[in-house]
C-alpha cells in the first residue's frame, strides 16, 4: 500500500505465541535503493521479500534497514536482512547494544525469554539525523517509553509520520501506546506529545497500519492523558 509517493506500507500476517498479528514495516525509495523501516519476526525474510515484491521492488534493493527499536516482532529477522542485502544497519544508541547482543532484550523475561540474532549496528542513532529520500528528508524522532531507543520517522514533506509503537490504530482510531508492552509509560506519553509538535496529516503505526490522523488527534491523545492523570 502506497502511504505517500514511493512510500510503500508492507503488511506481514506473523504469529507470535498464541497471538496472531498484522505487521506494518514500511519501505522507503531513495537515491541509493530502498530504505527499510523495521523488518518483523525471526524466520519472516521470506514474509518480507514476498510484501515488498508485492509493490513491485526487491528486497535486494535495500541499501538501509532503520530499526525503530529492539522488539522481536520489528528486528527479529535483521541478521537475516543483513546476510541477503549487506544492507547498512541504524538505531538509536540505546537500543544498539540489544540488538547486537551484548544484552539481553529488554522485555525478555523467565516467564517469556526472547532473543533475535545479534547483528552489527552501523550507525547509532541519536534522534534528529535526516536521511535523503525520494519522498524529500525523513527526520528520526527519538521517541522513548515503549523501549529505551524507540524511535519514531517523520516526512515533513508529505506529512506522514511512521511512529512505530510509539501509537497504535485500533479499529481504524489512531490510540496511544499499549501499556501492556510498554515499560515506562509515562516517558512513553511523553514521546506522544513530541509527536504532537509535528506537522502530521498520516500516521501508520506498527499495529494497525496507517490512518488519515495525525496532530490534531494526537493533541487530543495528550488532553485526555493529562485530564485523567
Amino acid at each position: 500500500m502506497e502511504l505517500a509517493t514511493v512510500v510503500h506500507g508492507l503488511s506481514l500476517d506473523a504469529t507470535l505465541g498464541d497471538r496472531t498479528m498484522t505487521l506494518n514495516p514500511v519501505a522507503v525509495e531513495s537515491p541509493r535503493g530502498l530504505l527499510l523501516l523495521d523488518v518483523g519476526l525471526p524466520n519472516g525474510v521470506a514474509d518480507l521479500a514476498h510484501a515488498i515484491a508485492d509493490e513491485g521492488r526487491w528486497l535486494e534493493e535495500a541499501w538501509a534497514v532503520v530499526i525503530t527499536h529492539q522488539d522481536l516482532d520489528h528486528a527479529g529477522c535483521l541478521a537475516a536482512v543483513v546476510e541477503r542485502t549487506d544492507a547498512t544497519t541504524f538505531a538509536h544508541a540505546a537500543d544498539a547494544p540489544y540488538l547486537e547482543g551484548e544484552l539481553e532484550l529488554a522485555k525478555s523475561s523467565e516467564e517469556r525469554p526472547m532473543a533475535i540474532e545479534p547483528t552489527r549496528i552501523d550507525v547509532r542513532l541519536a534522534g534528529g539525523e535526516s536521511f535523503a529520500t525520494a519522498a524529500g528528508p525523513m527526520t528520526a524522532v527519538y521517541t522513548p517509553g515503549h523501549a529505551p531507543g524507540h524511535t519514531s520517522f517523520y516526512f515533513p514533506e508529505a506529512k506522514l509520520l511512521v511512529a512505530g509503537d510509539a501509537c497504535n490504530v485500533v479499529d481504524g482510531e489512531l490510540v496511544g501506546p499499549r501499556e501492556s508492552a510498554t515499560p515506562d509509560l509515562e516517558t512513553a506519553w511523553d514521546s506522544v506529545e513530541t509527536l504532537a509538535g509535528l506537522d502530521v496529516e498520516r500516521t501508520v503505526c506498527y499495529h494497525g497500519g496507517a490512518v488519515d490522523a495525525g496532530t490534531e488527534r494526537l493533541e487530543a491523545l495528550v488532553a485526555e492523558r493529562d485530564a485523567s492523570a
